[in-house]
Parts: C-alpha cells; structure tokens; sequence
C-alpha cells in the first residue's frame, strides 16, 4: 500500500508530520527539520530528487539548516530515511528513481565527453556519429521520463482516490 501521502504533507515547503507517521516508530522523535530532511531527500516529488544522493544531501542541507551547516544526519534520520523509502516506494516510483540516476549519468557523458581523446592506436576514443545518434535519441529519453512520471502520478491519485472504497475529499485527512 502506497501510504506516502499519509505520511509526510509539504505545507509552505515545510514537511508537516501526519497522525499516521506519528504512530511509525522511526518517525516519532524526529523534529520538524529532521521530518524535512526525510521527505526532501528520499520523495521522489522533492524538488531535490533530480540530484545524486551526495550532492542532493548538502542541497538539502544548506537549505533546511542554512547556517547549521555542521549539521549532519543521525543514524535515527538516515534510518527514517530508509523507512520512508520503503513504504511510499512502488515499483513505478522505484523505476522513476532508476530512470532520474540514469538521466544524471548522461548528463555527465554528454558534458565531459571529448571527441579529441585518443587511445594507444591514436584513434577516436569516441566519434563524432555516435554522439549525435545519441543526441538524436535524448528526446526519446525525455518523453520516456514524462511518460513513467505521468503513470507514478496517476497510480498516486488512483490510491489517494478511493482508499478501500472510501471517497478522499479536502476535509480527510
């Protein structure tokens, strides 16, 4: 079950625990920043989620404790983390995540690529024609993307809709 929504609500950017998380142990003691911290870098709604894990960590960091910047997660926040990543995780949002880290790496290969690198031989190491076949395909990779998006977003809605038959409205909780 699909218990995200339940969990955590982003009220003003702020992460606002509901009376279901208070009831999840690895949740109970955390403060309202630490709640933050969890939500902002394990949901995959998180404005943060399109960064790798490390730089995702300081992103996050710099901007929920700003000038506590020694701040740094407890076992008791990372292993919220893990909780929270187990329980609002289908394998629609686990294939989103997979498809974001995919999107980062070839990011990085289309910056860092050189097509003056040599190897031993003194032949291209890359070519010309390959980057612009893959080039060619990136739209392909961004349709995809907003594709897999658009299905966690509609499997999300179908299990906020109609919680074992009962009508979600504004007044539930």
């Amino acid at each position: 079950m699909n218990m995200r929504h339940d969990l955590i609500h982003i009220v003003d950017n702020k992460a606002v625990p509901s009376v279901y998380s208070k009831t999840i142990l690895e949740f109970k003691e955390l403060s309202a920043e630490e709640l933050s911290f969890v939500y902002f870098m394990v949901d995959h709604r998180s404005p943060f989620s399109i960064y790798e894990w490390d730089q995702r960590l300081i992103e996050v960091k710099n901007n929920i404790f700003g000038d506590k910047k020694k701040w740094t997660p407890s076992k008791k926040v990372l292993g919220a983390c893990d909780k929270y990543e187990k329980l609002i995780e289908t394998s629609a949002v686990r294939l989103l995540k997979a498809a974001r880290t995919s999107i980062v790496k070839l990011e990085k290969y289309f910056r860092d690529i050189d097509l003056h690198l040599m190897d031993d031989n003194g032949k291209p190491i890359f070519h010309a024609k390959d980057l612009i076949a893959n080039l060619s395909n990136m739209g392909k990779v961004v349709d995809g993307l907003s594709r897999l998006e658009e299905i966690v977003k509609k499997e999300e809605q179908a299990a906020n809709t109609n919680r074992g038959g009962i009508e979600v409205n504004k007044y539930s909780i």
